[in-house]
């Protein structure tokens, strides 16, 4: 069994899949830095570690994609 929130992901593209999104880990990517900028002052310095961590990932991922 899957966590909730990781079956919540799945769901959510399986729904992106459907209605032919072509949003990609660029997208992603922008859209977790601006709502970071956004909730900047409500998250914790663990927040943002864990946000961070997380971005670092995506964007990591998706330099691979481009072979660089």
């Amino acid at each position: 069994m899957l966590h909730p929130v990781i079956e919540m992901f799945a769901t959510r593209a399986r729904l992106l899949e459907a209605q032919e999104d072509p949003s990609g880990l660029d997208d992603a990517i922008a859209h977790l830095a601006a709502w970071i900028d956004q909730c900047r002052g409500r998250l914790s310095e663990e927040d943002l570690a864990v946000l961070n961590g997380v971005g670092a990932v995506l964007y990591r991922e998706g330099l691979l994609r481009r072979g660089q």
